[in-house]
């Protein structure tokens, strides 16, 4: 097979292998698929197509015939088993057994009977796409990219051989690359950047309802918003923006029969802990702990005294410290809380990770409980818990960042509530293969699969 021009290109391709699935019409992606402007910013939703595209412009350019015998493509994202992951099996799936000259497992690279090639790249090493000139590359998960890559190792990359550069990703208010990305799009929509162009769609123009309600159902508005509506939220202002002390702050009881849930932050000074009851869809917390100058073994006494008719089940949450000498002197928290004579007499479980959630996956899993995309409010707390109402309205970011601008006691009551909420009500909206979503609500997945 020998090597065609672009605009042969055009009309030849067709459905090449049986990954070339008929996509659903939409006037956004024909544009982008369309588009001549060699530098492209994609903020779209999440599900939304906008990898699948970019997966098939790698292999469109593949057999186009260039003045240099060994034209060269990539796909880049932010590390090499992310952007495996995500791509390489599907590029195998795409490229016709026919064009193949050498598909080189180890080296993630496909060397076509053309003499093109195309490889997977991960760029938390910039150095892995300096001192070579391409034709054509994809940043994916552009949020969560270095900042400055783009202009310091990509683009000049590019020079030579004038390449073109798709940045595609979810509009995130966080990660490194967030606002170098976002004032790239900008720019680019704007005419500001020359050879660039912008867009943008959100992910209702693409998934099917029951997904999206799915996802509105697990998500808090800034997240829901973020994700599938391709909104560029702010990334600074309060921690738990969805909390509200007119709606989350009401009396919640205490039952001697139900099993109480406790979460703990394991520190000297203070050792501040939640108390509260899951219910099928909700959670309540009507007590806090909170204590200065003290060990586990005495939190432990505390806890028991407050309660000792209660004859339900207890759970304990942590922190991943709670497995390491941290608080107290002859043994590991957890090992005090196994132990425990009372609460081994009672009945207890204890429910520790090996390490502790990403503090973003924390917040987005108390926020969604505060209040969901929705408008579910499923998490309340009693009005005597004042050090974590306090916590809830009083932590926040620094500002311009995604920092947590925690001082002296802020953080600790509230970072004792996110371990437990983030076990039990986990917020999940994964997409698989650009083509398939599956969202999970409290442990409960359904699939939905994309034409």
């Amino acid at each position: 097979m020998v090597a065609i021009t672009a605009r042969r290109m055009e009309t030849e391709m067709g459905m090449l292998t049986k990954a070339w699935t008929q996509l659903r019409p939409h006037a956004g992606q024909a544009a982008l698929w369309s588009c001549e402007e060699r530098f492209v910013a994609v903020p779209a939703g999440r599900g939304s197509g906008k990898t699948e595209l970019a997966k098939r412009r790698l292999v469109r350019f593949l057999p186009i015939l260039k003045p240099w015998p060994n034209p060269q493509y990539f796909y880049g994202a932010p590390t090499r088993n992310q952007a495996k992951r995500i791509a390489w099996n599907d590029l195998k799936n795409l490229i016709p057994d026919s064009w193949k000259a050498e598909v080189r497992e180890g080296e993630l690279r496909i060397v076509t009977v053309f003499g093109s090639s195309v490889c997977i790249i991960g760029m938390d090493n910039p150095a892995r796409v300096e001192g070579v000139q391409w034709d054509g590359c994809v940043l994916d998960e552009s949020c969560d990219l270095k900042p400055g890559l783009f202009d310091r190792s990509i683009r000049p990359a590019l020079v030579h051989r004038v390449g073109w550069c798709w940045r595609i990703g979810v509009p995130k208010r966080q990660g490194p690359g967030a606002r170098d990305f976002r004032a790239f799009y900008e720019s680019a929509s704007a005419g500001e950047f020359p050879e660039a162009t912008g867009f943008t769609w959100p992910s209702s123009d693409i998934l099917p309802p029951e997904a999206l309600a799915a996802a509105k159902a697990s998500m808090d508005p800034k997240d829901y918003r973020e994700q599938f509506d391709a909104h560029w939220e702010t990334a600074g202002g309060q921690a738990f923006h969805s909390f509200d002390r007119d709606y989350n702050v009401r009396p919640c009881s205490y039952s001697p029969k139900k099993t109480i849930i406790v979460g703990s932050d394991f520190n000297v000074d203070p050792m501040a802990w939640v108390i509260g009851h899951r219910w099928p869809d909700h959670i309540e917390w009507f007590d806090e702990l909170w204590m200065r100058d003290t060990n586990t073994p005495a939190a432990l006494g505390a806890l028991a005294g407050r309660y000792p008719g209660h004859t339900g089940q207890w759970e304990f949450y942590g922190d991943a410290s709670a497995k390491a000498r941290k608080t107290s002197a002859a043994a590991s928290d957890r090992v005090h809380i196994m132990g425990h004579p009372k609460f081994r007499d009672m009945g207890h479980t204890i429910h520790y990770t090996e390490s502790n959630p990403r503090v973003e996956n924390r917040l987005a899993a108390c926020n969604a409980m505060l209040c969901n995309a929705a408008g579910d409010r499923r998490m309340f707390i009693d009005p005597r818990c004042k050090r974590l109402i306090d916590d809830l309205e009083a932590r926040c970011y620094k500002p311009g960042t995604r920092d947590l601008a925690d001082v002296g006691d802020l953080g600790h009551i509230t970072d004792a509530m996110g371990y437990p909420v983030h076990q039990l009500f986990p917020v999940r909206a994964e997409i698989f293969r650009e083509q398939q979503t599956v969202i999970t609500r409290g442990g409960t997945t359904s699939p939905y699969v994309f034409r």
